[in-house]
């Protein structure tokens, strides 16, 4: 008995990717280069974030990645909670993944409503999101408001001079966020702080 709880325990102490079975490798284009990524077939048939159209084309042989593969690949600093605000953008001419931006997916994980717009992280520090989801943010920063999902993101849209200016109006690390180069274009942008990063949307040059 003892023999068989070493076991268990030692087991227990690794990550379930190590233990997983062989991944399932599939192929995407991201940026217009050909990318090759692994993922877990069982929990891909379990996920709700993996629709029917997908996983239909998975067992008539398709080898695409499904698109929650591909974005947990573009953010793996987030789990698939914290990805909900964000949809897959895809460059129609190239059939390529261009990165991600926020919005409601369709079945194949892209942005539901065509935009110019693109998502960065601009910052992995605790204390910036923080900062930003914090009670004293939202009653400073006009216009800031938790999105309506299990996310637990905070978003707040406007020119980027004004967003650095309110940033930088709550100190420590939300004042580094406000240093951003997006930030200090002037463009149109949204920022979003979730799950310990914060991330800067705006449109393309």
């Amino acid at each position: 008995m003892r023999i068989i709880l070493t076991t268990v325990a030692i087991a227990l102490s690794f990550p379930p990717a190590l233990l997983a079975a062989e991944p399932t490798m599939c192929s995407t284009r991201i940026n217009g280069k050909d990318i090759v990524l692994g993922y877990d077939k069982e929990e891909a048939k379990l996920s709700e974030r993996y629709s029917r159209r997908e996983q239909l084309a998975a067992r008539v042989g398709r080898h695409d990645c499904p698109s929650y593969v591909v974005l947990r690949s573009l953010t793996p600093e987030l789990t698939d909670d914290q990805r909900l605000p964000f949809c897959l953008r895809q460059d129609e001419d190239s059939d390529s993944v261009i990165g991600y931006d926020l919005g409601d997916r369709d079945a194949w994980g892209r942005c539901k409503v065509a935009s110019s717009s693109v998502c960065s992280r601009v910052n992995q520090a605790t204390g910036a999101a923080g900062a930003l989801t914090s009670t004293a943010a939202r009653k400073s920063v006009a216009g800031l408001h938790a999105l309506p999902d299990a996310s637990g993101a905070v978003i707040v849209s406007g020119t980027g001079s004004v967003i650095s200016g309110a940033l930088a109006s709550l100190g420590g690390a939300a004042a580094v966020v406000a240093a951003s180069p997006v930030l200090l274009t002037g463009a149109a942008v949204s920022v979003v702080a979730v799950g310990g990063t914060v991330y800067a949307c705006r449109a393309e040059n």
